[in-house]
């Protein structure tokens, strides 16, 4: 029964919404014969890397460490008295640690805290004794019962005197501490680590702080290491807190335009740069790094980890999808690797986060177009509309020549809805498979979505009239699939101007905001929308 339950919300994942390359970046055009065969990709790599899958489902204490979106707070449940006293232990009293060393970090914390003015110099101190006091700042970091002004100071002695020990504990700070001014000053404190050997694991960590954070200062800070760090998906979010008029815009638009003067070599930088930046980037464009360090290699192949059918918890797939989607284009490489491993969970789920990449996941082309075969008709069908994200203008003839064997019915459908996204649409091949007779209203609808932007409306917009106003088929399916075309047309463009005028009338027609339609009412709207199409239809010169 358990296997069942997972399948099921496996199918309801897939539903939602972004190897070894070639060395040109072009999917190679061979076949391979069906089925591919599989390994254990997953447990070779994370034993090469010395490191293991995470054991059982997200503690308490790992869903805690989200309170920065979550509503409310999820508390841990109080362990054994054993546990709770070993809890209650200062990180200072761990025998390991000097206690001279222990007495002059706070000593110097607390000349800060009597008078700012210290700060220069207590740093300069904590900076001349760096390796030493590396340890006791990172317990320091590390202990609950600091308050947040110590927190703050520690913070700024770690961003001073950059190790690993107190860049793990930052990091840690930077995911469950309470107090958002904290977040902010971990997060802050970790761009120098980008320069330390084996730096990375706070990619995965901040990463996850753009899905949960709250805080808007911290959330900048998350965004601004990243990119410190070689990773710019965070620039999207800086530049939208600027836009946004709050305490933190200000902040926001000063990093935002600090990466992009790092980035050009320029000083003078201006709105569209930043634009043509978070464009490279999505585009693949724009990464510091080929390859990975060996400790963030480990972090993302744990996190392909969280994606198997071992380890199946709804939270942790979703964290690590949205995660790995988010990396550079070094990532595709070990997602490509990861599409060998036999456990059908991963290769859907990595299937799908390439999709999410886009073109940032290009080194990945030739395993997805290898998947096109794969002995899951599930994760087949989602490596077509993966292929035709990362490489839109090569992923043409593979999906064709895979049409073109008669691949099992769901395949074929994914297969016609990639070839709608690839740059040189194959219109001859998407108005034979909408055309065909006895086509099924799936296979239609995918084809429809690639004729639509190809200048076919006039060949399927009846027929997607007419689904519209169906009891049965996929009429909502119909319906937005219009939506996105209508809404999609520039409104200078002159062969479709007549469209742009309609898209008032359809919004009109729309639902309310936060309002939602009852069965009836939905297809009353549908049929509506249907006549206005109609009504469009029979007024279109020549007709």
């Amino acid at each position: 029964m358990r296997s069942l339950a997972a399948l099921a919300i496996l199918s309801l994942l897939g539903s939602c919404s972004p190897g070894e390359a070639d060395p040109t970046g072009e999917a190679s055009s061979a076949a391979e014969p069906s089925p591919r065969p599989t390994r254990d990709v997953l447990d070779a790599t994370l034993s090469e890397l010395g490191v293991s899958r995470r054991e059982g489902v997200l503690s308490a204490r790992e869903l805690r460490g989200n309170r920065g979106l979550m509503p409310g707070e999820i508390e841990e449940a109080p362990g054994p008295p054993a546990q709770a006293e070993e809890d209650a232990v200062s990180a200072d009293q761990a025998p390991s640690l000097d206690p001279g060393l222990v007495e002059l970090r706070d000593g110097l914390v607390g000349m800060v805290l009597s008078d700012g003015r210290y700060l220069e110099t207590a740093t300069a101190d904590v900076v001349a004794s760096r390796d030493e006091l590396a340890p006791v700042l990172a317990a320091g970091l590390r202990d609950p019962a600091r308050a947040p002004e110590d927190l703050r100071v520690l913070a700024q002695f770690a961003q001073a005197a950059p190790s690993a020990p107190t860049s793990a504990a930052l990091t840690e700070l930077t995911a469950d501490h309470d107090d958002p001014s904290v977040r902010a000053y971990a997060s802050w404190a970790l761009v120098p680590a980008a320069e330390l050997e084996g730096s990375g694991p706070e990619v995965t960590a901040l990463l996850r702080r753009l899905k949960y954070e709250q805080d808007s200062l911290a959330l900048v800070w998350a965004a601004r290491t990243l990119a410190a760090h070689g990773n710019l998906s965070g620039l999207r979010t800086l530049a939208a807190i600027a836009s946004a008029g709050t305490e933190a815009s200000g902040s926001a638009n000063q990093q935002l335009y600090d990466v992009v003067r790092v980035a050009t070599g320029r000083e003078d930088v201006t709105a569209e740069d930043a634009d043509r930046l978070m464009a490279d980037w999505a585009a693949g464009k724009q990464s510091r790094d080929t390859v990975a360090p060996a400790a963030l290699r480990a972090e993302v192949w744990r996190l392909i980890s969280d994606l198997s059918g071992e380890h199946f918890q709804l939270r942790g797939v979703d964290d690590a999808r949205f995660i790995l989607s988010r990396l550079g284009p070094w990532a595709a490489v070990e997602l490509g690797a990861a599409l060998e491993d036999d456990d059908e969970y991963v290769r859907l789920h990595v299937v799908q986060v390439l999709e999410r990449m886009g073109p940032r996941g290009g080194g990945a082309a030739a395993s997805l177009q290898r998947a096109l075969y794969d002995a899951s008709d599930g994760v087949a069908g989602a490596a077509a509309e993966a292929l035709a994200s990362v490489a839109p203008g090569s992923a043409g003839a593979p999906l064709i020549a895979r049409l073109g064997e008669t691949p099992p019915h769901e395949v074929r459908v994914a297969l016609v809805r990639g070839l709608g996204r690839t740059h040189a649409v194959p219109v001859e091949v998407l108005l034979e498979a909408f055309n065909g007779a006895g086509a099924p209203a799936d296979l239609r609808l995918a084809a429809a979505e690639g004729l639509l932007p190809a200048g076919e409306e006039a060949a399927c917009l009846p027929w997607l009239a007419d689904a519209m106003t169906r009891r049965f088929g996929d009429p909502a399916g119909a319906e937005a699939l219009v939506g996105r075309w209508l809404s999609g047309i520039a409104k200078d463009d002159p062969d479709r101007a007549h469209w742009a005028l309609l898209r008032p009338e359809w919004e009109a027609l729309g639902p309310q905001q936060a309002i939602i339609h009852t069965a009836e009412q939905a297809q009353q709207r549908r049929a509506q929308r249907a006549a206005l199409l109609t009504e469009q239809l029979r007024n279109l010169p020549g007709q």
